[in-house]
């Protein structure tokens, strides 16, 4: 009992961390249509950037360094849809697919080539105390990065259906032309939502590298794990991301620790994805932008 106890916590943690980045692909779904394979790459770039720039060469605090690490995934999410998608986005879904794709190969590679392939323990702004439940113990940065993700999904989700940016961002997944007509700044909006799901991808990052150490694979695994969490949602649902991803987080753990053998929680994950694929592969959830 104690090792499956272990196990659900290390997989709500890490599962709280794939619905943050699917959060983020979804936002950025909602209005731009895009599937943004750059998130886990943003997260990174922008965790190097706290861990080796901001404390290590700046030497500022760690609160202080966070906040500057997502303001960098923001204006990197911005600079990704002002830079690169917009200019090809007319040319179909394949176009832009391969251009966060060369965003996500090109970040990781400039990661290596800065700072090396190294693999650098993450300070938190939350401590790392350890806190007892029965005969398993939980740290406050799971417990902090948990109720973060609750909270930050919370007001996603209220942005979404009570402001008028979510309001702008409906009308926008559902008539791009229509909405300049009535005067929305089209642009901007997305260019927010953008901005939005690269600030989440940087929270993501830092809390992510905190936990577990990181290379190319793990970067990889990432992904594709929010990718499921997203695609239980139609990439449009907020809270079934959410879900996903503690749902992915939790056939990871699960699997890897009873199974013992070197790949089988991500292979696990893989089957999920592809298991969620086909249920959905006769829903045309892509194409629905009610859902929150």
């Amino acid at each position: 009992m104690e090792r499956f106890f272990g196990y659900l916590v290390t997989g709500l943690a890490n599962g709280a961390i794939f619905a943050l980045v699917a959060l983020g692909v979804v936002v950025i779904y909602r209005v731009s249509r895009v599937i943004n394979l750059a998130q886990g790459a943003i997260g990174v770039f922008s965790a190097f950037v706290f861990h080796y720039t901001l404390m290590g060469d700046f030497g500022l605090p760690v609160a202080v360094a966070t906040a500057g690490a997502i303001l960098v995934g923001a204006v990197l999410g911005a600079g990704v849809e002002k830079f690169v998608v917009r200019p090809v986005q007319s040319r179909g879904a394949l176009a832009t697919l391969t251009a966060t794709t060369g965003v996500l190969l090109l970040l990781t590679e400039l990661t290596v080539q800065l700072w090396g392939p190294n693999n650098p323990v993450i300070a938190s702004v939350f401590p790392d105390t350890l806190v007892r439940i029965g005969n398993t113990g939980v740290t406050v940065h799971q417990i902090a990065t948990a109720g973060l993700v609750i909270l930050l999904a919370g007001g996603l989700y209220w942005m979404l259906a009570k402001t008028w940016v979510g309001v702008g961002i409906t009308a926008i997944a559902q008539d791009p032309g229509a909405a300049r007509i009535v005067g929305l700044p089209v642009r901007s909006i997305v260019t927010l939502t953008w901005a939005i799901g690269g600030a989440s991808a940087a929270l993501a990052g830092l809390m992510y590298i905190h936990l577990n150490s990181l290379d190319q694979i793990s970067l990889t695994f990432v992904l594709i794990s929010s990718l499921v969490a997203a695609a239980l949602g139609g990439f449009n649902s907020l809270p079934l991301a959410g879900a996903g991803g503690v749902a992915v987080g939790l056939i990871f753990s699960f699997g890897q620790g009873y199974q013992p053998v070197a790949g089988i929680g991500q292979l696990l994950v893989f089957i999920a994805l592809l298991g969620v694929l086909l249920v959905r592969s006769n829903k045309p959830t892509l194409d629905v932008v009610s859902e929150f």
